[in-house]
């Protein structure tokens, strides 16, 4: 039996979701947006509502392209991302930075070319704070052997690495005034219900998701284990990271903004499902670079380029129409990219031209 736990606090400490989080509370959008768009609560997925992507399955290939997702629960919906965007040049611009880097690997600062509205939810998708907020600093964050990669091994595995991933952001929220609770954290290997919905393990492949509507994060031992093993730490420290980075979403208003730039343009809601899951690829990559040298990969940086361009996403295959989350190697290019520029500014992937987001 599963024994779901939450770092830094008791209300997580349990399978279903704490209490007053059913219907999430009404958003708070930043003053400029105007009222939220989505005037009821939502209370659940109906028939229908659920719009779960899988990721296409190998075929004769070592290469394994799984997912990473994340349930946003929009107060009408519920919708699951992933990650992904290739990078063919465009709007962006040299950055620098010390430290390892991969050199292979790009290092550019996307650049808005836009004139949004002054005050409009696009103008603050381009110019959010959080693009100025820099780099996380230097983490001592040595990361806890996977073991055999059972319940109790991911669970010390992830509750140290949370505990960096809180301490690395807590600092850059509150560069921007942001002093919201640290998220919560469920490990599990049982059903889970969430605000986001009643999910069991192995459940496509799916392998963790965020639910906004209660600030929690959710990982699926068994998928972690079915996909990785506990050789492949890697991948569960871009999982958890990127999932993570939705949750920098949340606390910057990024996801806010979205909703509302989305209830005016609905057309736009495929290739903005990809900005949205490349950025939080892109932060999981800064979030990288604060503890490479003590967690430590510095002596693996090609196995972590690697693991970031073949473990999650879509492939070329996949018709355009249907890619809410982008390509595997074009998901590695964000993370890379995050890691090389060391600093949130490397994330504004609003500002990336639409033949960088296939």
């Amino acid at each position: 039996m599963s024994t779901p736990y939450g770092y830094g606090g008791r209300p997580q400490d349990r399978v279903g979701p704490p209490p007053g989080v059913l219907p999430p509370p009404v958003a708070q959008y930043p003053q400029q947006y105007g009222q939220p768009p989505y005037g009821q609560p939502y209370y659940g997925p109906g028939p229908g509502q659920f719009n779960g992507f899988q990721p296409p399955r190998r075929r004769g290939s070592a290469i394994r392209l799984v997912l990473i997702g994340f349930f946003s629960v929009a107060f009408l919906g519920i919708a699951l991302s992933v990650v992904g965007v290739l990078l063919t040049g465009g709007n962006s611009s040299a950055a620098g930075g010390g430290g390892p880097q991969i050199s292979s690997g790009p290092s550019v600062v996307p650049t808005a070319k836009s004139n949004a509205p002054k005050g409009s939810a696009e103008e603050y998708l381009l110019n959010a704070p959080i693009y100025k907020v820099g780099g996380l600093g230097e983490l001592d964050c040595k990361a806890e052997d996977l073991g055999d990669g059972s319940l109790a091994a991911q669970k010390v595995y992830y509750e140290k690495l949370f505990k960096c991933l809180n301490d690395a952001w807590r600092p850059a929220f509150a560069k921007m005034g942001k002093h919201e609770p640290d998220p919560g954290l469920v490990v599990f290997d049982q059903p889970v219900d969430s605000p986001c919905g009643h999910f069991a393990p192995l459940s496509g492949r799916v392998l963790a998701f965020y639910c906004f509507g209660n600030h929690v994060m959710y990982t699926d031992v068994q998928q972690m284990n079915k996909a990785f093993g506990p050789k492949e730490d890697l991948a569960y420290l871009m999982t958890i990271a990127h999932e993570y980075g939705h949750h920098v979403q949340s606390v910057s208003d990024l996801f806010y903004a979205r909703q509302a730039y989305l209830a005016d343009h609905p057309d736009e809601k495929l290739e903005s499902s990809r900005r949205n899951e490349l950025q939080a690829s892109c932060f999981a990559g800064v979030f990288s670079r604060a503890i490479e040298k003590s967690y430590p990969f510095t002596a693996r940086l090609k196995e972590f380029e690697f693991q970031a361009s073949n473990s999650f996403g879509e492939t070329p295959k996949t018709p355009e129409n249907e890619r809410t989350h982008g390509l595997a190697t074009s998901q590695g290019y964000w993370i890379v990219n995050g890691l090389n520029v060391g600093e949130t500014k490397a994330c504004n992937t609003y500002a990336a031209s639409q033949s960088q987001i296939r």
